[in-house]
């Protein structure tokens, strides 16, 4: 199920996006960086999908940061929840307001929420998301490498595929490296440990105050990674604190807010790790 913050943020205009769509695998599919690029990077988003310029915003700046080609599939149930709706849920969020506002608030949203809490959720759609990344995994060329970024609703499709073979019944890895922020719907600690064990490195950009993979929930997920698979200097893996940020905060941040700063340190994270496991 998806937290109340999985629908809050803003939506960023500081830029265009420069990709373009293109129909892959049988879905849609925005596609940005190097067309040339030898590796590639799959994008699973959060809930508001490819409706969110800010995904598309992210996946440019993961490219031009990598040189790997990005793509972000159109796999959410009815294409992802509606941008509109962050205001509202603001609304209701925030303490205090005028009663009134708070209902017409909720009636507004509730109709396309909930069923997208419902029919939208990551384990629904994990099934499509398998298939896409071994669709990209077959066309990538000898030696080249893929990775997966996920975020929030993307984050149990990217820690899921750590633990998968590119084809059914093979022995050659999926995934080369993952990197996730703010993840939902994870079954803490055994799905991360599972994806860690799997030798795929594993980078996670929590949000200290995130309403469910709290710092609490991270720092406990880590002993048990250490636990059962051994140090992170070890194992290519890493979950990094970012201070005062709530969740959304990698991809939906407010400028001003201690979100926007964990926003580019976060997407500094991302790239840093891509480049040091896809070369």
């Amino acid at each position: 199920m998806s937290c109340p913050d999985c629908f809050t943020g803003s939506v960023h205009d500081h830029a265009e996006p420069t990709g373009q769509f293109e129909t892959l695998y049988g879905w849609k599919t925005y596609v940005t960086g190097d067309a040339n690029a030898k590796s590639a990077i799959l994008y699973l988003p959060d809930a508001f999908g490819l409706k969110l310029v800010n995904n598309k915003l992210l996946a440019d700046r993961y490219a031009a940061g990598t040189g790997c080609k990005v793509l972000i599939p159109d796999l959410l149930w009815q294409g992802g929840a509606d941008p509109s709706y962050m205001d509202a849920v603001d609304t209701l969020l925030t303490p205090g307001g005028n009663f009134f506002t708070r209902l017409w608030c909720f009636f507004k949203i509730a109709p396309a929420l909930i069923p997208f809490t419902i029919f939208g959720t990551a384990p629904k759609a994990y099934p499509e998301v398998l298939k896409y990344a071994r669709a990209m995994r077959a066309d990538l060329a000898p030696g080249a490498k893929l990775g997966v970024a996920g975020f929030c609703w993307g984050g149990y499709g990217s820690t899921n595929l750590c633990t998968e073979k590119a084809t059914e019944g093979g022995s050659e890895p999926l995934i080369d490296a993952q990197f996730n922020g703010h993840p939902s719907q994870l079954k803490t600690p055994d799905m991360v440990v599972d994806a860690i064990a799997a030798r795929v490195p594993y980078s996670c950009a929590v949000a200290q105050l995130d309403m469910r993979f709290t710092e609490k929930v991270a720092q406990e997920v880590e002993a048990a990674v250490r636990a059962k698979v051994g140090p992170a200097e070890e194992n290519h893996y890493e979950f990094v604190i970012h201070k005062d940020c709530i969740h959304g905060f990698c991809v939906r941040a407010t400028p001003g807010t201690p979100n926007m700063d964990g926003y580019h340190a976060a997407t500094k994270q991302a790239i840093g790790w891509f480049n040091k496991y896809l070369k």
